[in-house]
């Protein structure tokens, strides 16, 4: 009998897939969605419409990525988009061996708020390009890939999933609520220290 390879990102030990694919399609048969996964480069050269959406969530390896995403967003912020594929806020996580940040932020230069009697609506709010001097980052020090099981070896084991439920959290109450007193987190395993952001 032959030993099956189990492994997140491989099918019958043989076919390799992409995170994206993987990730999306275990959640479409646990959830009984049909969401698709399109793993390939963001932004994408012929860019459409259709290549955004109203939230962008990234988890990169590495900072250029996070520079070219930001300089098309800043690019394609103004366009007369659609409703569901206009771009309006960018979620960021990133991580190196024990720390990491999760930074919600908008995209446009202003986003409509509605008014409230109850706290003072706040129509920007920085992205994470915009709070963090990535000249004074070396690359090497910008934490090991995820993507990479010998990456994994050298990265705390629950950095990853800390920071994912703690975004997912974070946009679980925009969503339920309408509304976030925070826009993201920065965590330390090493002290076991969660700090906030506040809007």
């Amino acid at each position: 009998m032959k030993s099956e390879r189990i492994s997140p990102f491989w099918v019958n030990g043989y076919q390799p897939f992409s995170a994206a694919v993987s990730l999306v399609t275990r959640i479409n048969r646990f959830f009984g969605y049909a969401w698709t996964a399109e793993p390939q480069c963001f932004p994408t050269r012929n860019f459409s419409g259709e290549s955004t959406a109203n939230i962008i969530i990234t988890c990169t390896d590495n900072i250029r990525s996070r520079l070219t995403l930001w300089k098309f967003l800043k690019k394609v912020r103004k366009e007369n988009f659609s409703d569901h594929s206009a771009p309006i806020y960018w979620m960021d996580f990133g991580n190196s061996q024990t720390k990491g940040q999760v930074i919600i932020g908008t995209v446009r230069e202003k986003v409509l708020q509605p008014s409230s009697q109850e706290y003072i609506p706040m129509p920007k709010m920085n992205v994470i390009t915009e709070e963090v001097d990535y000249a004074k980052i070396k690359e090497n020090e910008s934490g090991p890939s995820c993507s990479l099981a010998e990456a994994l070896e050298k990265q705390d084991l629950f950095i990853n999933s800390t920071l994912a439920h703690i975004g997912c959290d974070l946009l679980w109450k925009m969503f339920k609520e309408g509304k976030t007193l925070y826009r993201g987190v920065y965590v330390n395993l090493e002290t076991l220290k969660v700090t906030a952001i506040p809007v």
